[in-house]
């Protein structure tokens, strides 16, 4: 009886042992493939740095942001400006995360480039224009 007692300890012992290791060897895992990953994108390493997000300029996700941006800046301004299409998106983050969107837009028949910065706090349900200026030196050509 006692042989099934000392049998039944040790393995209680070895599956405690075994719940206070596993977790440890999954968080270094997952370590790894974090820093694998950090490691493929240099640029954002940097907390808070500005980044270049290349090729979601046709992101519905960013083109919807951009609307957003276009609506949002008409209803403030009194204007009428339409969307034409995306041009550059580069992303920061911050409390939340804050995109600066250059925008090409119809006004009044002419092409123009502004641009636009949006906040948004997805956790709080936020989201805000920040900014929306003519774009400096740009040509609406892109």
């Amino acid at each position: 009886m006692w042989k099934h007692h000392r049998v039944l300890g040790s393995v209680a012992a070895l599956l405690l042992l075994l719940a206070l290791v596993l977790p440890s060897i999954q968080t270094q895992k997952q370590s790894a493939r974090e820093k694998a990953a950090m490691a493929a994108e240099p640029a954002r390493r940097l907390a808070g740095g500005i980044v270049d997000s290349l090729r979601r300029e046709n992101d519905p996700y960013i083109v919807d942001l951009a609307r957003f941006a276009v609506s949002e800046h008409n209803k403030e301004g009194n204007t009428q400006l339409e969307l034409e299409k995306v041009v550059k998106v580069k992303e920061q983050a911050v409390a939340g995360r804050l995109y600066y969107i250059t925008i090409q837009v119809d006004e009044g028949g002419a092409k123009k480039l502004y641009e636009a910065k949006v906040l948004e706090q997805l956790w709080l349900d936020v989201k805000k224009l920040v900014e929306f200026k003519p774009a400096e030196g740009a040509s609406p050509n892109v």
